[in-house]
C-alpha cells in the first residue's frame, strides 16, 4: 500500500493538451492564435472524440468574434472539461483587460501618483467583478489573483517603491513582479560582538502582566486615535477621476487639475476653494518630488551597477533612462536645474 501510494505521489501531472492551449489564448483575446491552434491540431488528428471536442470549442470562438451581445451566456463545453462553466462576453471582456496589462498600475487602472484610498477603490471595483461567485469566464481566477497582488504591492509603501524601480528597468531586466528586488551592491557586515560566557551575561529584565496590559492598552488608544485623525483628515479632492470625484476644476497659480465630489463642489465657498487649491499644489509638487528623488535614485544606483561590474549596455540605459517627474518639475518651473543635475544641486 505504501508502495503504492508513492507511485501515485511521485507521478508527474499530465502535459497540458490541445485544448488547455486554445483556453488560455481565449483568455486572453488571442482568437486568431486559437483558431490557427485548432485548425492544424485536427488536420492530424484521427480520435473522433477529441475531434468534437475541438470543433465545440470552435463554435465558441466563433461566436466571441462575431461580439453581438455582450449578455448573451456561452458555454459550457460539453464535449470535454476545457470550459466547465457559462460566462458572458462581459465577464470575459474584464479578464481579457487584467491579463494584457503589463504592470499592477494598468491592472487597477490607476495613475502612478494614485493615492492609498485610491488604490483600494479601484481594487474593490474589480474585485466585484472578477470574484470566482460571480466571474466564471475563462482566466478569471488568474486575473483575480493579479489584481490582489498589485493591491498588495501599490498599498505597501517600501513594496510600491521597490516596484517602481523594477518597473523602470522593466525592458532590461524583463520582469516587473513586486517581489523581485533589484540587488543591491554589498555591504560591509557589522563585527560579531565577543563570546559572553553564560555565568557572566546580565539577565534580560522580565516584564510584568501589569505592564505588559499597560502598554497593550496604550497602543490600543495611539492606533484608535491615528485611525481616527485619518477618517476625519481624508482629502476632499483626487488626482484621478471617478464616479465620485467627477467635478473637475484647475488651480489658479499652476494648472493642475483635480477632481472633486458634486456635493462639496456646490457648497465651498471661493475662500475655501482657494484654501483648497493650494493645498492641493503643495500635495502634487511633494508627491511629484519624491517621484524625482526615487528616480535620481534608481539612476544612481544602476550607475553604480555599470561602474562596478564595468557594464556598458546597463551604463548606457541608465544614461537614457527617462525622468518624467523630473522633466514635469523643470517644465513647471519649480526648479530651474536639469533633471540629470537635480541630486548635485542639493
Amino acid at each position: 500500500m505504501e508502495q503504492g501510494d508513492k507511485v501515485q505521489s511521485d507521478a508527474s501531472p499530465p502535459p497540458p493538451s490541445c485544448s488547455d492551449f486554445v483556453v488560455t489564448e481565449l483568455s486572453l483575446g488571442n482568437y486568431e492564435k486559437a483558431m490557427t491552434l485548432i485548425n492544424n491540431r485536427i488536420a492530424v488528428l484521427k480520435d473522433q472524440e477529441e475531434i468534437l471536442e475541438l470543433l465545440e470549442l470552435k463554435n465558441i470562438i466563433i461566436r466571441l468574434r462575431i461580439r453581438r451581445n455582450g449578455k448573451v451566456f456561452l458555454g459550457p463545453t460539453h464535449k470535454s472539461d476545457a470550459l466547465p462553466f457559462a460566462f458572458t462576453l462581459e465577464m470575459l471582456d474584464v479578464v481579457q483587460k487584467v491579463l494584457r496589462c503589463r504592470n499592477h498600475y494598468e491592472v487597477l487602472r490607476v495613475s502612478h501618483h494614485a493615492t492609498y484610498s485610491e488604490v483600494k477603490r479601484a481594487y474593490k471595483k474589480l474585485a466585484l467583478r472578477l470574484h470566482p461567485d460571480k466571474n466564471r469566464a475563462p482566466g478569471a481566477s488568474q486575473a483575480f489573483r493579479r489584481i490582489s497582488e498589485a493591491a498588495d504591492c501599490l498599498t505597501d509603501s517600501q513594496k510600491r517603491i521597490e516596484y517602481n524601480l523594477l518597473i523602470a528597468v522593466g525592458d532590461y531586466y524583463g520582469q516587473t513582479r513586486c517581489d523581485i528586488k533589484i540587488p543591491t551592491p554589498p555591504s560591509r557586515t557589522p563585527p560579531r560582538r565577543p563570546y559572553q560566557p553564560a555565568n557572566q551575561r546580565t539577565p534580560q529584565r522580565q516584564w510584568s502582566d501589569t505592564e505588559q496590559m499597560v502598554i497593550g492598552v496604550a497602543a490600543a488608544v495611539v492606533f484608535i486615535f491615528i485611525t481616527m485623525h485619518y477618517m476625519s483628515s481624508s482629502p476632499n479632492y483626487s488626482f484621478t477621476e471617478s464616479s465620485y470625484y467627477s467635478v473637475r476644476r484647475l488651480t489658479r497659480p499652476s494648472q493642475i487639475t483635480y477632481y472633486i465630489p458634486p456635493d462639496i463642489a456646490a457648497k465651498l465657498t471661493p475662500d475655501q476653494f482657494q484654501k483648497m487649491e493650494i493645498e492641493v499644489e503643495q500635495v502634487f509638487f511633494t508627491e511629484l518630488r519624491q517621484n524625482c528623488k526615487q528616480e535620481r535614485k534608481l539612476r544612481e544606483t544602476l550607475m553604480l551597477r555599470a561602474r562596478q561590474g564595468g557594464n556598458r549596455n546597463l551604463h548606457d540605459h541608465a544614461n537614457k533612462m527617462p525622468t518624467p517627474s523630473c522633466q514635469a518639475l523643470v517644465k513647471m518651473g519649480v526648479t530651474k536645474h536639469k533633471p540629470m543635475m537635480l541630486e548635485k544641486s542639493r
